[in-house]
Order: structure tokens, then C-alpha cells, then sequence
């Protein structure tokens, strides 16, 4: 789930984004490459881009500057077992990274961190730090400065670990809860949000809040009373953390829900209908503007056809008066796990990149309060995420690509 690059990417005091006219594509990776779904890679800091991958038995971190084409990609990890589902976070100099590494042997899933701290430059990553054990599932990251949040699974129920020193250390787990999965997690300062889904029933979103940095969490079900189960959140906090927002899908009919909190998590507002019929919902905050992108199901010919749209709210996440469909007609009939989702990255200004699939490709838009430029087209694959003036995605060969674009 987010994938805090978005949440990262509004801490940067970047101005002004004019529409792309042509993006440089270089490969990061050779065939048989992976990247983690749903964003986070790459992510944005200062004049830095970021963009991760796993490979065999690898895991690199290649760093781009002032918008030209990434040097040669650093590796984290180059070691026994089997690396995957990456997530990446940066702010400042510093540069985080976690992923799951699947070594031989009952119980050998483990959940594995790094850090650069002179912006991903060879020779400035510390050893890969082992946190324990894991299962499958993504495991999520947070960072904001010198605090760090990682949220996970392991038998059945959500946990998570935080530093406060820049990764040096981390605290002893924090049980959360039972979970069956989609986890995600946003924080700054003392606030750190978590929220993911149980199945008690019906799937239900959950929500932890902790205050205290994450030494403490008060745990709540905001889907309860719903009329649809609740699935697929994803969390944004506006650059001062004075509103965080989360987006879920419910079903029969799939419907996006947004909804916010300006206390701290102490109270959310009562959830507001996005659209319908429609799956996989983001959300970003400028704190100017709130912009959420997703897939909404057509019928064209008697077949479904997935299209982008994009909502905007001027009015502080109130109301979603300002609803457009980038793609029109895709071609795209079926939903494949995450690989079509739109992935927004807002600036403070409002000025905004995304991300979408049409029939042919990936294309990449550049927007602005409620107004979206013609879109440029990155290639074919899947996967792709922006940051700054970049994207990366993952081309039907297995190879991750990086788009450097002007």
C-alpha cells in the first residue's frame, strides 16, 4: 500500500511544473528485475530522485540529479536468498530502504533495512539491518527526517517497529492487531498513522494512531457501520501534518470513500462517495489542494474498460467537485493485481505528475489545480509510479526502467 514516497514528495519545496514535452528512458536493470506495487519507488528529495529495484539475489538504489538520467545503481544487497517487495522513502540527505529477503529453510522470511545518509552515493549505505521475521506481505515505511516507521505482518496481525535516531535503532515490536493485509503507514513528528485490513466477518479498514512516535497506539474500526465491506486504504497527511487523509474501495458497489482527520486522529469525518463504479483509489495533499486518482470501470461494447480519473478538491478534502477522465477508452478489460493503478505525486503548489495506463502503455500527465496537460508516453509495462520530473516502471521484459523528463 503507499507508499509514503507520496507523503515524502510534499515536503519538498520544489515550485512550478510545466507540462512534459519528452521524457529520456534509461534502463536501471536487466531482464527478470522486480518493483513493489502501488508507489514508493521512486521518491523525491531536494534535487534528488530515487528509483529501487530487486534483481536475483540484488537490491539497488540508483540516485538521479536536477532532473538528468540516474548514475550507475548502488547495491544494497548482494547475498544469499531471494530480495523482494522493495519500499523506498527519502528526505534531505537521507535515503531509506526496506524489503523482505526470502533465505532456505522454515521461517527464513525476514524483514530487512538500510539507509544512505549523502543522498544514495556508493560507499554512504550502511549494512543492511535484519528486523526480524516477516511473511509475504509488503512490508511498509515511513520517514520523516529522523524518524523512521516500519508496519508489517507476521501470523495473522499487524506490528510495527520506529527509530527516532535515523534507523541506528529501532524500538521492540508494537502489536496493532490482527490483519489479513494492505497495510499502510504515514507519519511526522510524534503522529504516525497505520491502517490496514481485517477480515472478521466482512473486510473491515482499521486504523491505528500514535502520539507518542510511535510508543503507544489507540486502534479503531472506521469502516464499522458501513454499508459495504472496506478494503485497499491509503493514507497522505497534508506537508505540516495537520490533516491526514485515507482513501479505501468498498464493494457491491465498489465505491471510493474519502475521508480526514485535523485533530491528530482523534476524530475523522464522515466518509464522502468519490465515484462509482471504481477500484484503486490514491491520495495525495499539498495541503493547497487534494487530488485522488484511480480506475473507474466503463462499459464500451458490452466490455469493461478501466479509465483514469482524477478528483480534485479545492476546499480542504469537503468536496470533489472537480472530476476528469485523463484516458477516456483504454482497451484495458481486466484488472491485473495493482499493475494498472494510477499513482498521483503532488507538489506544495498544487502542480502535480501521474501516472496511468492506456491500451498502448504508460503515460505520464503534469496538472495543476484542476487543470491536466496533454500526457507524454513512457513505454510499455506496468508498475509505474512518479516523482519530481521522473517515473519508473517495469517493462514487459522484467526491466526497470527510469524516465528522466523535461
Amino acid at each position: 500500500m503507499l507508499r509514503n514516497a507520496i507523503a515524502s514528495a510534499l515536503l519538498l519545496g520544489v515550485t512550478g511544473a510545466g507540462a512534459f514535452t519528452d521524457c529520456t528512458v534509461k534502463p536501471l536493470t536487466g531482464t527478470g528485475a522486480a518493483i513493489a506495487e502501488e508507489g514508493s519507488n521512486p521518491v523525491a528529495s531536494r534535487d534528488f530522485v530515487f528509483a529501487g529495484f530487486t534483481e536475483k539475489h540484488h537490491v539497488g538504489v540508483a540516485a538521479a540529479k536536477d532532473g538528468r538520467a540516474p548514475g550507475a545503481p548502488v547495491l544494497l544487497y548482494d547475498g544469499d536468498g531471494t530480495p523482494k517487495l522493495l519500499r523506498l522513502a527519502a528526505l534531505g540527505s537521507q535515503v531509506y530502504a526496506v524489503w523482505l529477503l526470502q533465505t532456505e529453510g522454515k521461517g527464513s522470511r525476514r524483514i530487512v533495512f538500510d539507509v544512505s545518509r549523502k543522498n544514495g552515493a556508493a560507499g554512504s549505505w550502511a549494512a543492511p539491518m535484519d528486523l526480524g521475521p516477516s511473511d509475504s506481505k509488503i512490508a511498509q515505511l515511513s520517514a520523516d527526517g529522523r524518524n523512521v516507521h516500519i508496519v508489517y505482518m507476521i501470523d495473522d496481525a499487524a506490528y510495527a517497529v520506529s527509530s527516532a535516531d535515523a534507523g541506528r535503532s529501532f524500538s521492540a515490536p508494537e502489536l496493532l492487531g490482527p490483519a489479513a493485509g494492505e497495510l499502510v503507514v504515514a507519519g511526522l513528528g510524534p503522529d504516525v498513522y497505520v491502517s490496514w485490513v481485517v477480515r472478521a466477518g466482512r473486510p473491515e479498514v482499521m486504523m491505528a494512531v500514535s502520539n507518542d512516535g510511535g510508543k503507544t497506539f489507540g486502534v479503531r474500526n472506521l469502516s464499522a457501520g458501513r454499508p459495504a465491506a472496506a478494503g485497499e486504504p491509503i493514507l497522505a497527511r497534508s506537508p505540516d501534518g495537520k490533516r491526514v487523509s485515507l482513501v479505501w474501495r468498498e464493494s457491491e458497489p465498489q465505491a471510493g470513500i474519502y475521508l480526514q482527520t485535523t485533530d491528530r486522529g482523534r476524530n475523522w469525518s464522515t466518509p464522502l462517495v468519490i465515484d462509482q463504479p471504481a477500484r484503486q483509489f490514491m491520495v495525495v495533499d499539498s495541503g493547497k489542494s487534494v487530488v485522488v486518482s484511480y480506475l473507474k470501470r466503463e462499459k464500451i461494447d458490452h466490455r469493461h474498460d478501466w479509465q483514469v480519473q482524477v478528483a480534485t478538491s479545492a476546499d480542504g478534502g469537503k468536496s470533489f467537485g472537480d472530476v476528469q477522465n485523463l484516458t477516456g477508452p483504454t482497451g484495458i478489460s481486466e484488472l491485473v493485481d495493482d499493475d494498472f493503478r494510477p499513482i498521483p505525486w503532488l507538489r506544495p503548489d498544487g502542480s502535480y505528475r501521474l501516472t496511468g495506463m492506456k491500451a498502448d502503455g504508460i503515460y505520464v500527465w503534469s496538472g495543476r489545480d484542476g487543470h491536466i496537460e496533454p500526457p507524454v508516453f513512457l513505454g510499455q509495462g506496468t508498475l509505474a509510479s512518479p516523482a519530481a520530473d521522473a517515473a519508473a516502471w517495469l517493462s514487459p521484459a522484467g526491466v526497470v526502467n527510469f524516465a528522466a523528463c523535461r
